[in-house]
């Protein structure tokens, strides 16, 4: 047989650059001006998107001489430089954001990039870092005083278990100190548009906010956070997690990977989910948790079924037609799950105008025109494909 090597011929090392990806024509003022164009920028959805930034600058390639550690530090560079700045509201509420590491190679990489993300907020930021470790690591405290951002830093363990027994335990600080604010579970390997902070903050007292999360695409983006057109003949695919609302504002159930479907094997594996939200794609009143008895979050819970739990031990209800949309009801995406090393680009889509007056989504409805924008699962449920 003929060597592999011979067949496709020599790698060639140039280095190539990115091409500039096709932004419309009626889209371009939503960048230049920077103006948050709702209605423009869904449009672009099924359309080659990214910032002016792309096209200028390459993604880093990686050396044979280079490390893990080394190559991930050029890409982060690149991440951070290029990401939209963001201006905080003044007189805002503090978020109390958890996150939870342990010893790795990336772990400083991953917790700076946290707190790069979290700088411009700091005035109104209360960050929980817990280690999974039996003593606080000297480097990560240097990292979090030479941010200057408001924290406490913990270890707990070793325990392995997930970072179950450290979020429990920061969860139990908030609660029995009082603090008041708005809850976020930070996972290190996520992406956040700057958006999300001021959406965050839109909780109302004693709430449970919920919002889309981008769970996995494959191929995944690349470092500039620009991606090849999505459609129904499109190689590239995507999964994206979040609560579903009709034209009228009305809940009528959660588009997962992994929810209630008994065909799922997930669902045979662990059982059913009755909330089907991911770890980044919730936030909650921090009062809410003074009614929570015992563990805030149980650590023998079954995998994926911590977050379904704590949502039905906050709500009074616990229902989920009580929480509470976010993010243009649901509908932008602006976390982005293991998607720390690309440039976040917010996911947007027309304004919904009916996601109901108080800020929940409606069980019953007075409104007699619905949105012009009809979700695609919306006709789906209606003929019990997606129920």
């Amino acid at each position: 047989a003929i060597p592999y090597s011979r067949r496709m011929g020599k790698r060639s090392r140039k280095r190539i650059p990115l091409p500039r990806l096709f932004v419309p024509e009626f889209a371009k003022h939503v960048y230049e001006s920077g103006r948050n164009d709702s209605d423009a920028a869904g449009r672009l959805e099924g359309s080659r998107i990214c910032p002016p930034v792309c096209g200028t600058f390459n993604c880093p390639n990686r050396r044979k001489r280079d490390t893990k550690q080394e190559y991930t530090a050029k890409v982060m560079n690149v991440v951070w430089n290029h990401t939209a700045t963001h201006d905080p509201v003044a007189n805002i509420r503090r978020l109390l954001l958890v996150t939870i590491t342990f010893a790795h190679p990336l772990q400083l990489l991953k917790l700076e990039h946290c707190a790069r993300n979290l700088y411009p907020e700091r005035s109104a930021v209360l960050w929980f870092v817990v280690e999974d470790a039996s003593e606080t690591s000297p480097e990560i405290s240097s990292l979090l005083r030479r941010w200057d951002i408001a924290h406490m830093h913990l270890a707990h363990g070793p325990t392995r278990l997930g970072g179950n027994m450290q979020r429990n335990l920061a969860l139990k600080i908030i609660r029995d100190a009082k603090i008041d604010g708005v809850v976020y579970n930070m996972d290190d390997d996520n992406g956040w548009h700057p958006r999300l902070w001021n959406e965050l903050r839109r909780v109302k007292p004693m709430g449970v906010g919920i919002f889309a999360v981008r769970r996995g695409v494959y191929p995944p983006p690349r470092c500039d956070g620009s991606t090849d057109r999505y459609g129904t003949r499109s190689w590239r695919t995507q999964l994206i997690e979040r609560p579903l609302y009709d034209g009228f504002g009305r809940f009528f159930g959660f588009r997962a990977g992994w929810c209630k479907n008994p065909y799922k094997k997930m669902v045979q594996r662990h059982g059913a989910r009755k909330f089907c939200v991911d770890m980044g794609g919730f936030a909650f009143d921090a009062a809410l948790l003074q009614r929570v008895r015992g563990e805030p979050w149980n650590i023998t819970t079954k995998p994926n079924q911590g977050e379904s739990r704590l949502i039905e031990m906050l709500l009074p209800s616990g229902l989920p037609e009580d929480l509470q949309p976010l993010a243009n009801c649901g509908r932008d995406v602006l976390v982005f799950h293991n998607e720390w090393r690309s440039v976040p680009l917010a996911i947007s889509h027309p304004k919904a105008h009916n996601c109901g007056v108080d800020g929940r989504g409606r069980r019953d409805t007075n409104v007699s025109t619905p949105d012009t924008w009809v979700d695609p699962w919306w006709a789906e449920y209606q003929k019990g494909e997606r129920r």
